[in-house]
């Protein structure tokens, strides 16, 4: 088609040109789905009509799975030209189990096919007056499923039951999270889904479960390099899963984590200065947008509606929300590494416009609200792509009336403002260039994936089970503790009482409820894993099942025979919290203040299934024990009937600070101060100047040789910090060389970790012995590696030798032995009792029992004598087991007198037995 002018053609050409010079002279090399040339693009663009172009812009949401030609969803796509849509629960795009799955995929496979069937329909250009087609681009398809069931995921059935971010953050392994991003981007992608957005790398430093922007366990934790490595590894399983077909949009950007309130109610505000927010909410961002491998990185980024104080320095300025605010917005973006990443086409999305927090930032109380100017504020605050939500203006009935009125506004300025023009062509064309990295060419059979793919939908079970053993955290007591609270498993006779956080969801509005927690979950765990003929741990009738209206009917003073019945028998109390209600939070509290009569002499168990900071100090000292599970998807509840029948050892380390046991988050990812560093040669090494060589590709020798002059560069072992896992990237290491027999620091080096590991390159600059060691914050506990340089200098050997104790600086505790040590000294070995101790004693009890014998003849009988013999026998043996057995002052006996002690503790006994001996002679003479 012709352009309404020449100045907007020009300014498309000069705007295509600088685009692609810079963004795609790289990156279409690395490119996942193979080299898209940019002509593809620039044809397209050049091709569409300031409608389209305009319609790219947005992705919009609909009511109900009504995909026919009367439809206002099909409206938007074949005449509006919208560029994709969402798909959500609560607006009922979701039909109930078992068909769930199967009408999803139909719904978007109708609508792919709306778009592609509106292409092939001829009409007069009213510009030109030729005939054209539409143009066919695909559809972006979106949705957010975060995990862990309801309220986070939208599809409910059918899909595998994934964990939340914070039960992938609990077990500190990027591949797990990976596994789990691949089975998501597989799943999504078999229904025909291509735009995911997630996964949230809102960072969770300072959890506040009291305040009302509390995230529970949608996080992935809240230390900075680990969210960055868990949505790393996450994205890059998205990708892989969906075969490249999905793209990711990281969310909340700039960060929400210390936010004062949800966002979706109202315009949250973060006080933080610019280089505050670099440190820990952007942290993850820069980690999946600057990051050298392809796979791991976000395609796009979802701009929140959030407002940072102070984000310039001057703390009593306030920001707009940062997705209307172009000064703000634009200033973040230009940071490195957004601003290649941007240069690379990385896509940045509204959040939700439609959302009540934008309505009443915009329009509070009853003013009138202009959803057109939220639009535009919005794509010239730097959104590529405008997420409406259900968006409706003051002055119209509908959001479908609403979008088609944002869409003409667009339209319009579009023709008549040409820098909103150009800045509107350069929006399109980083849209494009994103749609052909998922389809390589734009045809029907390319968009739409073929329904075999469905069989292995939900069968990723799996990796919801592995990251449900991994995550699963003992919160209080310590290991030590637990074994002593609870040294064995509930035992096949005693009764267990559950009481539980129940949970229920509806797929759509019509949709029937269903259980997401239920009451029987982990008891029908407990029975199907330990019942008779699993492993006849448990009896069905020993176990009682309650939930928290129960608990809530009790704890507000009221009756219930049969709970306080089954509570009064119950050996075990077992109590699962799945909920970030607050209610609930205080029901429970309130029980355990003014019901603890009933919870007396009872093992209580509580498993958190959501975050695990709820509780404070004084609720968790009322527990027997208090688990961490992150999540209740099936896997989970597996899992915690596993370890209340200590079959399994919970592993995994709280992500987040837990104020109600001292645990800071902070300080547990800090170098672990009992751990020995270790220092090695940072190989391969270059031969020493001057040597020869004696083939192209020399031999390593197995004692390097250094010369003064040379520079010798070291590493250190893996760093852990106090949950056995790598301290973060960025730890502070510090290397010191100190020559030997001084005391003093010849270098010293600064450096920090990547990958756990440090690295530091020393001058050898004199001869002698020149010793290196290293500390990293409290953990100086180091090996040493040390070079003694001969006076012709050259080093002799470089050599690891273990830290000598005065040089650890750490006072070693001197043990006393304790008597019962000193007394197994003498008398056991490995268990058995020392040959000359043991012969002495058999031989002064032979002695012993044959000179009673003897008498017992001479002054009585026979008979007598061996009565004598016996009783002497059992007296000695008697006495000798009192001190082997170590029973009071048997040991003061031993360490005082030694071998004669024994002998005259043993005679004694032998006494007093022949004087029960002659007792008995007396007796039965008397009778």
């Amino acid at each position: 088609m012709k352009f309404k002018n020449s100045f907007s053609r020009i300014l498309l050409l000069m705007l295509a040109a600088t685009f692609f010079s810079s963004a795609f002279a790289g990156s279409m090399q690395a490119n996942a789905q193979g080299e898209t040339p940019p002509d593809n693009v620039l044809q397209l663009l050049e091709e569409m009509t300031p409608e389209e172009r305009v319609g790219q812009l947005f992705v919009v949401t609909f009511e109900g799975v009504d995909a026919s030609a009367e439809s206002q969803i099909v409206d938007l796509i074949a005449n509006q030209h919208v560029g994709g849509i969402i798909l959500r629960t609560e607006n009922d795009n979701f039909t109930a189990a078992p068909d769930t799955v199967a009408n999803v995929y139909q719904l978007i496979a109708d609508l792919q096919k709306v778009e592609w069937n509106d292409s092939l329909i001829l009409y007069e250009d009213p510009q030109t007056g030729e005939q054209r087609e539409n143009i066919y681009v695909p559809l972006f398809v979106g949705i957010s499923q975060e995990g862990g069931g309801n309220p986070n995921d939208q599809i409910l059935n059918g899909l595998t039951p994934l964990p939340n971010l914070m039960a992938i953050g609990a077990t500190w392994q990027p591949e797990l999270a990976a596994q789990t991003g691949e089975v998501l981007g597989s799943e999504l992608a078999a229904l025909g889904i291509n735009l995911y957005l997630g996964p949230s790398l809102d960072v969770l430093e300072l959890p506040n479960p009291t305040g009302s922007g509390d995230m529970g366990a949608r996080v992935f934790g809240g230390n900075p390099f680990w969210v960055g490595e868990m949505g790393k590894a996450f994205i890059t399983g998205l990708h892989s899963g969906s075969g490249n077909r999905l793209l990711v949009v990281a969310k909340h950007f700039p960060g929400r984590g210390d936010s004062d309130r949800l966002p979706e109610e109202e315009i949250a505000t973060v006080r933080k200065p610019l280089e505050q927010l670099k440190q820990v909410e952007l942290a993850p961002f820069f980690a999946v947008t600057g990051n050298a491998s392809l796979s791991a990185t976000s395609d796009g980024l979802l701009v929140s509606h959030t407002r940072y104080q102070g984000f310039q320095g001057n703390i009593h300025a306030t920001t707009r929300p940062i997705s209307l605010d172009e000064n703000s917005l634009t200033q973040i973006l230009e940071m490195a590494p957004f601003s290649s990443w941007r240069e690379e086409g990385g896509l940045t999305i509204s959040d939700d416009l439609g959302s009540r927090a934008v309505r009443e930032f915009y329009a509070p109380g009853e003013e009138s609200f202009s959803a057109h100017l939220v639009a535009r504020d919005a794509f010239l605050a730097g959104n590529d792509l405008l997420y409406l939500g259900d968006i409706i203006s003051s002055d119209s009935p509908d959001t479908y009336d609403t979008v088609k009125r944002i869409l003409a506004f667009f339209a319009q300025k579009y023709s008549e403002d040409p820098l909103f023009a150009a800045r509107v062509d350069e929006a399109v064309t980083r849209i494009l260039t994103q749609k052909f990295r998922i389809y390589p060419y734009f045809s029907l059979g390319a968009v739409r994936p073929s329904s075999n793919n469905l069989e292995s939908v939900g069968s990723g079970q799996q990796i919801a089970f592995d990251v449900a053993q991994r995550a699963a955290t003992l919160i209080s007591p310590d290991f030590q503790g637990l074994d002593v609270v609870l040294p064995a498993p509930p035992s096949l006779e005693e009764h267990l009482l559950f009481i539980t956080d129940t949970q229920t969801a509806v797929q759509c509005s019509q949709c029937p409820k269903q259980a997401a927690l239920d009451i029987n979950a982990l008891p029908e765990a407990i029975l199907r894993l330990y019942g008779l003929g699993a492993g006849d741990q448990a009896l069905e009738e020993n176990l009682a099942s309650y939930s928290f209206n129960d608990l809530a009917a009790i704890s507000a003073g009221g009756e219930s025979l049969f709970f306080e019945a089954a509570l009064s028998q119950a050996e075990w109390v077992v109590i699962s919290l799945a909920g970030v209600n607050k209610g609930q939070i205080q029901i429970l509290r309130q029980f355990f203040s003014e019901r603890q009569d009933l919870l007396r002499n009872k093992r209580v168990i509580l498993f958190s299934f959501t975050a695990p900071y709820y509780l404070d100090a004084t609720d968790i000292s009322k527990m027997t024990a208090y688990y961490g599970l992150y999540s209740y998807a099936p896997p989970f509840v597996d899992v915690a009937a596993r370890l209340l029948y200590k079959e399994l050892t919970p592993v995994g380390a709280s992500p987040v600070s837990i104020s109600g046991i001292g645990y800071d988050l902070d300080t547990a990812t800090q170098p672990d101060p009992d751990q020995l560093l270790t220092l090695n040669l940072a190989l391969p090494l270059e031969p020493p100047p001057g040597s020869e060589e004696t083939s192209a590709t020399p031999e390593p020798t197995s004692i390097p040789m250094f010369q003064v002059g040379d520079t010798l560069a070291v590493r250190t072992g893996a760093i852990l910090d106090h949950n056995g896992h790598l301290v973060p990237d960025g730890t502070l290491v510090v290397f010191s060389l100190v020559t030997g027999g001084d005391s003093s620091v010849g270098q010293q080096i600064e450096t920090e970790t990547v990958g756990g590991v440090a690295r530091a390159d020393f001058q050898l600059n004199q001869i002698g012995l020149l010793d290196i060691r290293v500390a990293s914050g409290e953990a100086t506990i180091s090996e040493t590696l040390r070079l003694d340089i001969s006076d012709e200098g050259i080093a002799a050997a470089v050599t690891i030798i273990p830290p000598l104790a005065e040089e650890i600086e750490i006072p070693t505790p001197i043990v006393e032995p304790t008597p019962i040590e000193e007394t197994e000294i003498i008398y056991i070995v490995d268990g058995s009792p020392r040959i000359p101790a043991w012969i002495l004693v058999l031989a002064t009890l032979a002695l012993g029992a044959w000179l009673a014998y003897w008498a017992g003849g001479r002054v009585q009988s026979t008979r007598w004598g061996i009565r004598w013999a016996l009783c002497v026998l059992l007296g000695g043996l008697a006495t000798y087991n009192y001190l082997a057995l170590g029973l009071p002052a048997a040991a003061e006996l031993v360490n005082v007198n030694g071998i004669s002690g024994v002998l005259g503790f043993v005679l004694l006994g032998e006494v007093l037995g022949w004087a029960m001996g002659w007792m008995w002679m007396r007796r039965d003479a008397e009778g």
